[in-house]
């Protein structure tokens, strides 16, 4: 299946030189179904792509589209050289699916607001990326803490309300523990522990990680979720943008 972006979206990044432009997007569902998100100027091309491969993810099919998609992004000043096509894996579950959660094996604490004590105990950790003054009741975080230090947590990454996908809520989630604190089950125990209180509040729950972080897949198939689909966008960087940007 094909389905073109959004023309305003995509009329604003073409046409304003964005630094950043993701013309093809790959979904490969776990009930087999595959769409293309695509901009409208791929439309064609994305047509033959699906006519030419039946598994769209594998490295002939992507080196293909690549090969393919270069010359078109280079006319409209796009670096192709460092064009990105990272696969990640999306992990979700619904209310109804509150049960295949599996037991953590530790508590994690339950926060609506983040103080500065809590900041300044962290153990490097990315806290400073999280606003939380606990007026938003759909804004929270699980955190373990050990002698006192935060050194896991799991937090609210975007909200996507009203998803087409069933019409729910979404909540997607990120997580991190201290390099000394892996391998404890403590980022299983604060994913656990945040997506049950969003899964009561009538919430569905998205986890998203990158194919090869192997740690990150485990710790969502140790909790209990799903794999819903494999994603691969084909992300294209002007020409000008420095290798920080692009970090």
């Amino acid at each position: 299946m094909i389905r073109l972006e959004n023309i305003e979206f995509e009329k604003s990044i073409i046409d304003e030189h964005y630094h950043i432009a993701v013309p093809v997007q790959i979904t490969v569902f776990a009930d087999g179904r595959k769409e293309l998100l695509v901009y409208s100027f791929c439309e064609k091309l994305a047509e033959e792509f699906e006519n030419t491969f039946t598994d769209l993810l594998s490295e002939e099919a992507l080196t293909w589209l690549a090969d393919r998609l270069a010359p078109i992004m280079e006319e409209l000043e796009y670096d192709s050289s460092s064009m990105m096509m990272h696969s990640h894996r999306e992990y979700r579950l619904t209310p109804a699916q509150l049960s295949a959660l599996a037991p953590a094996a530790k508590e994690a604490e339950l926060l609506t607001v983040l103080t500065d004590a809590d900041r300044e105990t962290e153990a490097e950790l990315e806290l400073d990326a999280f606003e939380m003054d606990g007026s938003n009741p759909d804004d929270a975080m699980t955190v373990i803490r050990e002698n006192g230090q935060i050194v896991c947590f799991a937090a609210v990454n975007d909200i996507i309300e009203n998803d087409t996908t069933g019409g729910l809520d979404w909540i997607e989630l990120n997580v991190e523990c201290g390099e000394a604190w892996r391998r404890k089950g403590y980022g299983a125990a604060c994913v656990t522990a945040l997506t049950r209180y969003y899964l009561e509040k009538g919430k569905g729950v998205k986890y998203l990680c990158d194919e090869e972080n192997i740690p990150s897949i485990h710790t969502a198939e140790r909790v209990g979720y799903s794999l819903y689909s494999q994603v691969v966008p084909m992300v294209y960087y002007t020409r000008d943008t420095d290798e920080e940007d692009e970090d």
